[in-house]
């Protein structure tokens, strides 16, 4: 193993790549790593000029393809996967990382990417103010929920933390949706760019009239619009909000912090319904350009099989580990945000709830569409119908039909 190897990641993911960049570097001495990182909406709107460049990085983080694949500008890891075993590991942490031969529908196909662990989302908790407003378990159904928001905005607290600004109210716009449908399917289906897949229809209607009655009723920040994914956990950490709707990425800051935070799934739409939750893998792709694909493949074998560098992945990063199913997985803190996190993930997966996320389905239209028309829709500036036409028009005009 030698040769330098760039990777370009987020900049919330720095302190992890470079913790386990210098682990690979224990394990390889001739390797030398560089991470270095772009705010999370620039480098997804920039992957194809990035990847397109003289010099791109060997190893660029994505959350969605686009037309990287279609455009060949990263490289398929099938070869990769039956060489390192992955082939022999449990293949549903890989189906959102899957593209068909149309360089379009996602969830089947060649593998083109991978990575360290997994995303979730839920909702965060404060100990304290939980206790104030009489909440002794989570919620089991979305009424139970507003029960608890409701006594929260009449002790004069906040009811929900969320960032507005770079689309955390996503997470509960697609929750409501998938709980209003009953189901994950058509949200995984449209994510996946599969033939025939709408957003426009009646249960997404239905969670934009919840959002917004939220909003209206004070659930929200006054200036949730303004908030970002920067500002929204340091705020919630100060004691603004009992609730924060957000991902396990936050889980480790918040435990360092105080320790005094916990986490649930969002609840059902009906107690006794199935729970989903949205999760993709923090994963990295070969560019076609690199100079050093098979070191990069090795670096991706390496976060998601070594035992420090799935144990950083929990601690640092807040991800459930990737990897094979006999790898064991890192102990975690008893009663910490980040053993809830897991717990809640393990659950998900033994009951087929994990979907991806909406903003996954195009390259920008999380940029493009879903969070100028969410801040519209919490403006009072368009109706829930409207929001789920522009969602689809917007989706439709991204994939070109």
């Amino acid at each position: 193993m030698s040769g330098p190897l760039r990777i370009l990641v987020s900049t919330p993911d720095v302190p992890l790549y470079e913790a386990l960049a210098e682990e690979f570097e224990a394990e390889h001495p001739d390797a030398d790593v560089t991470i270095d990182s772009e705010d999370f909406s620039t480098l997804i709107t920039n992957a194809p000029r990035i990847l397109s460049t003289s010099n791109p990085p060997d190893l660029i983080k994505l959350a969605s393809f686009g037309n990287l694949v279609k455009d060949e500008m990263i490289i398929g890891l099938d070869g990769y996967a039956d060489a390192y075993g992955w082939d022999d590991w449990p293949q549903s942490q890989f189906l959102s990382a899957r593209v068909a031969a149309d360089g379009q529908t996602r969830g089947t196909g060649s593998l083109y990417a991978v990575g360290p662990g997994f995303g979730l989302t839920g909702v965060y908790y404060n100990k304290s103010l939980a206790g104030e407003i009489g909440m002794t378990d989570p919620p089991e159904s979305v009424s139970e929920f507003e029960d608890l928001l409701d006594r929260a905005r009449e002790k004069g607290l906040l009811p929900v933390m969320v960032n507005g600004k770079d689309g955390g109210t996503a997470f509960l716009l697609q929750n409501l949706q998938m709980g209003h449908a009953g189901t994950s399917e058509p949200m995984q289906a449209w994510t996946f760019n599969q033939p025939g897949a709408d957003i426009d229809t009646e249960p997404t209607v239905r969670a934009a009239a919840d959002l917004q009655a939220w909003g209206a009723d004070g659930y929200l920040p006054d200036d949730v619009n303004s908030i970002d994914q920067s500002a929204a956990p340091i705020r919630f950490e100060e004691g603004e909000g009992v609730f924060f709707p957000s991902g396990n990425w936050h889980a480790p800051g918040l435990d360092e912090s105080s320790g005094a935070f916990g986490f649930f799934l969002f609840p059902p739409m009906e107690e006794g319904g199935p729970y989903s939750a949205m999760t993709a893998g923090s994963n990295l792709a070969i560019s076609a350009r690199s100079e050093h694909p098979h070191e990069a493949a090795a670096f991706l074998d390496f976060v998601q099989t070594d035992a420090t560098a799935r144990e950083l992945t929990v601690r640092l990063g807040g991800l459930i580990p990737a990897g094979p199913e006999s790898a064991p997985m890192p102990t975690t803190e008893r009663g910490s945000a980040v053993s809830d996190t897991v717990a809640a993930f393990q659950h998900l997966v033994a009951s087929d709830g994990l979907v991806d996320f909406m903003a996954n389905a195009t390259a920008s239209i999380q940029v493009s569409t879903i969070v100028p028309s969410i801040q519209s829709l919490l403006g009072g500036q368009i109706t829930p119908e409207e929001l789920a036409s522009q969602l689809e028009d917007g989706y439709e005009r991204e994939l070109g039909r």
